[in-house]
């Protein structure tokens, strides 16, 4: 099962913040997480720039890459903060549009239907929309369709590597949504591995619309 590259988890947070520390702590600095639009910062700052589909694009890592921002007191003389762009990549193409199952992603303007994003709505403890087919669903949280069909990310998808494996009584009781506290170690450390354990509220309900979507896609094609 699909599980976007985007989502941040507590370990990933730590280590950033370890190799930070690590470059800046010697000379007597410091370095704390910050809550901040980091699309925007890292486009600004000339990390990234962004694709049509309002995700950040980074050299050599194409959309499959994920941000997190820091704040120090190590002062600088010059910043590099600069204009919001998007690719020039997406002038031409409509890839992401086009794959995208609720049509949030327009042609009229840059800025999404959000209202319509399936991302939106499964990272959300609410019930999901009556509209939302059940074989739209593709990934644990969020949703993939349009960063699959991205010639940006031709070369990142060879890159994939396999993270945590659930076995089928993980799987089965992660559906019955115990609280995580009473998970078993290793199931909680899985969940950690794939940053789900901040999205846990959500996860059973994910599960199981995802399960549904791949058995009515095995009946179509039996």
């Amino acid at each position: 099962m699909r599980h976007p590259p985007t989502y941040i988890g507590k370990a990933d947070d730590a280590r950033v913040k370890d190799t930070l520390t690590a470059i800046v702590g010697p000379a007597g600095f410091t370095v704390v997480r910050v809550r901040l639009p980091v699309k925007t910062l890292a486009v600004r700052s000339g990390l990234a720039q962004y694709g049509k589909n309002n995700i950040t694009y980074v050299p050599g890592f194409g959309s499959y890459h994920r941000l997190v921002a820091f704040a120090t007191d190590n002062p600088r003389e010059q910043d590099s903060w600069g204009e919001l762009k998007m690719m020039k990549t997406c002038a031409s193409c409509s890839k992401c549009g086009e794959n995208c199952p609720t049509r949030c992603i327009p042609v009229d303007r840059f800025l999404l239907h959000v209202e319509n994003c399936l991302t939106w709505h499964n990272e959300r403890e609410e019930t999901l929309a009556s509209w939302i087919k059940p074989d739209w669903h593709n990934a644990l949280v969020g949703c993939m369709c349009c960063q699959l069909v991205c010639p940006v990310n031709r070369n990142q998808l060879k890159r994939i590597v396999p993270r945590a494996v659930f076995s089928e009584d993980e799987t089965a009781l992660l559906l019955q949504k115990p609280r995580l506290d009473t998970l078993p170690d290793e199931t909680r450390r899985k969940l950690t591995e794939i940053a789900m354990d901040d999205s846990y509220e959500v996860l059973a309900r994910n599960l199981g619309v995802l399960i549904k979507a791949q058995d009515l896609k095995r009946e179509k094609e039996s």
